[in-house]
């Protein structure tokens, strides 16, 4: 068959690019190998419970934001998204507290208790990262396709931003480390911590811009959505076949096809068919994944090999979690990023140092009545769980000791828990490889460091023409809104909006 568009990959990104393109009036075929679109936002469901593979915490749902814009063009209503409080508690080495969210002026209150140490530095180093976030958000809106603009639409930024612009180019290439100067080493942490969820990188290696985007962010207006991120790729779905499109799940991509001059032409499936794309094919894989399984080793140039080996990700272990109602509100927020180690004098290293619980919102709990369903989430070098085993024993064994670590370090930064959480399974990152097929099951996207960033950003366009990438590997980076982002910048690209 014959379509405008063929859409590889049923995420987030490919769900957004293709349900823009129908409704713009193209015919678009997604392809997604799984029973149920979402890719890592799908659902995990047990014993009653839904469980996010996320922290369950969603940016740009205010008025006039991303999501609103793109649900503005689709025939179906955006999911049910609720403000949240604030967006997470940071507890710190020895049970301190911060909670992160609210006004500027509540906040930086809060840091001047918690760091009195370094107080006016560290107020000093959030409020220019508020101001640059704000003045880049402002700069993304005008033109979504920040990293590939043309000189012209450069200018137009600079003279509108005239105030910022000059501190923006010269902060354009340092890292966040570089303006952490002032503070403590405890401050460089917290830091440290939150960058690490958000950039996939501490301080010492992302880029000061993205930093200052990514801390910004608590600090407006943050959600949570009724059934987590499947109710936004459901929702999708439905839009996608509405405006006359095709959701094709179950069907495996092999590899693109090919005109006679290179362009991309369509994809041929595993089954040995082949769909056709007048315009384009978009892929909604990774950077790695696109390139090594669509694209192929033998139409990659060497300097495309070279840089996607150099390129860092993470995978992720998580416990899917039943908590008691009472142990849930004992906790100090809903979301907590407990912080277990200092890690004095040494780089950070976010295995052994770094945790996250997200618990479902009392409104939409998830779970069996008088239980809430959790995700618990830490860092693992993904490469380690696709060690030689001799037989699924040994990946068990893992699991099962890297469960006993991580449960126990839950307990001792969260002693509220008590005995009202019970373990109902386990995700290691060949779990999410299963599931996805992501490069070794890593999730999240790239570290966003100053080698993919700006300038040096991987954007939505390949090597090869016709061809266009979505999701958290390109920019602008990791997380739903971003994915959304990238995927609003590539149906931009191919059919503008009316």
């Amino acid at each position: 068959m014959t379509y405008d568009v063929v859409v590889v990959g049923g995420g987030i990104g490919g769900l957004t690019v293709a349900a823009l393109l129908a409704a713009r009036g193209l015919s678009v075929c997604l392809l997604e190998r799984e029973p149920r679109a979402g890719g890592c936002c799908t659902a995990f469901e047990s014993f009653g419970h839904s469980f996010e593979t996320g922290a369950g915490l969603y940016a740009a749902w205010q008025p006039g934001e991303i999501h609103e814009r793109v649900f503005a063009e689709l025939p179906v209503e955006a999911p049910e998204a609720r403000e949240v409080s604030h967006a997470y508690t940071l507890r710190l080495p020895g049970g301190e507290d911060v909670r992160v969210g609210g006004g500027f002026e509540e906040f930086a209150e809060r840091l001047r208790n918690a760091f009195p140490e370094c107080a006016d530095a560290a107020v000093r180093f959030y409020r220019e990262a508020t101001e640059i976030a704000d003045a880049l958000e402002r700069a993304a809106r005008r033109y979504p396709a920040l990293a590939t603009a043309s000189k012209l639409q450069r200018m137009k930024l600079t003279l509108s931003e005239a105030r910022l612009s000059s501190t923006i180019f010269a902060r354009s290439n340092e890292t966040a480390a570089r303006h952490l100067v002032g503070v403590s080493a405890r401050f460089r942490r917290f830091v440290d911590a939150q960058l690490q969820i958000f950039a996939l990188v501490s301080s010492e290696a992302c880029a000061y811009l993205y930093a200052a985007v990514a801390l910004a962010q608590p600090l407006r207006s943050m959600y949570a959505l009724r059934g987590g991120a499947q109710s936004l790729a459901d929702a999708l779905a439905r839009s996608i076949e509405r405006s006359g499109g095709a959701v094709r799940t179950g069907a495996t991509a092999l590899r693109l096809a090919f005109d006679a001059r290179g362009h991309a032409a369509g994809v041929t499936l595993l089954s040995g068919e082949t769909l056709n794309a007048r315009r384009a094919v978009v892929s909604n894989l990774t950077v790695w994944d696109t390139y090594g399984k669509l694209v192929g080793a033998d139409r990659t140039h060497a300097d495309v090999r070279a840089r996607l080996k150099r390129l860092r990700g993470w995978g992720a272990y998580q416990i899917f979690v039943s908590v008691d109602e009472e142990a849930a509100r004992r906790l100090p927020s809903e979301r907590v990023l407990a912080l277990d180690d200092w890690q004095d004098s040494e780089p950070f290293d976010p295995e052994s140092a770094l945790l996250m619980l997200g618990v479902a919102p009392v409104w939409d709990a998830r779970a069996p009545a008088g239980k809430r369903a959790a995700t618990v989430s830490t860092f693992t070098d993904a490469e380690k769980w696709f060690a030689f085993h001799t037989d699924e024993a040994e990946h068990e064994e893992d699991d099962a000791r890297a469960l006993e670590n991580v449960w126990g370090r839950l307990h001792a930064a969260l002693p509220e828990l008590g005995a009202g959480a019970e373990v109902l399974e386990t995700a290691t990152p060949r779990t999410f490889y299963e599931r996805t097929r992501r490069r070794l099951g890593m999730v999240g996207g790239v570290g966003q460091s100053l080698e993919v960033y700006g300038a040096s950003a991987l954007t939505h366009r390949t090597i090869i023409p016709k061809l266009f990438m979505v999701g958290d590997t390109v920019f602008p980076g990791n997380g739903v809104a971003a994915v959304t982002h990238s995927a609003l910048i590539v149906a931009n690209e191919i059919a503008p909006p009316r």
